[in-house]
């Protein structure tokens, strides 16, 4: 039962967006720690906001739509998973676009 709509491109969408979720916040890890910003609370706010409030509720939507074959909830998980992968790889190219060091806090000195 799962195995199928993994394989459906319901599926195959909802793995874009748990791999674009992934590779947001590996990059936002790598530039905090290069940056010496980094907080341990982010990896919570990481699962609360984009596993839990985004990812989570849009696949339900489009595991209910391909199993009900209501075509209104495959459109609207479809949509919203298209505008999650859109808005995450923008964050990705923006952490990784950023000029290097430009984050970076001065060295203290004695």
């Amino acid at each position: 039962m799962l195995e199928e709509f993994i394989a459906s491109p319901g599926g195959i969408a909802v793995k874009a967006a748990l791999i674009a979720a992934f590779l947001d916040f590996a990059f936002g890890v790598f530039f905090a720690v290069r940056d010496g910003s980094f907080a341990l609370d982010a990896l919570a706010a990481w699962l609360r906001k984009h596993l839990v409030g985004r990812v989570f509720p849009i696949s339900l939507l489009a595991f209910a739509g391909y199993y009900s074959g209501d075509g209104m909830m495959i459109g609207a998980a479809g949509a919203a998973l298209a505008a999650y992968v859109a808005e995450t790889t923008g964050s990705i190219y923006s952490s990784i676009s950023t000029t290097a060091g430009a984050n970076e806090k001065p060295v203290p000195e004695d």
